[in-house]
């Protein structure tokens, strides 16, 4: 295997790894995963948390659960995990 065949099959590790920003890792997916068409969208569960008095700080998706990080309605910070099914709360999660 030639030096350039080698360089050339790290591309893909190499542009992963460039993709780390300050604050933070970036993640690349070649594919976007397959959503089932029975949840909520990410804005539809943003709005309903806002509309509770929430105000959300950072949002993470996982599969068919939202865990969001913000303040409640009375300032105190709040960890929330969220069926996408139906928007219920599934855990409430105060910080001190």
């Amino acid at each position: 295997m030639t030096l350039h065949s080698k360089l050339k099959s790290l591309r893909p590790a190499l542009a992963a790894s460039m993709l780390i920003v300050a604050g933070g890792v970036a993640v690349a997916q070649t594919t976007a995963p397959a959503t089932p068409a029975n949840v909520l969208s990410i804005a539809d569960i943003e709005s309903r948390m806002v509309a509770q008095g929430i105000s959300i700080k950072e949002i993470e998706l996982r599969d068919l659960v939202v865990e969001i990080e913000g303040r409640d309605a009375n300032g105190k910070k709040v960890e929330l995990l969220v069926d996408r099914r139906n928007g219920e709360i599934l855990s409430r999660k105060l910080d001190k």
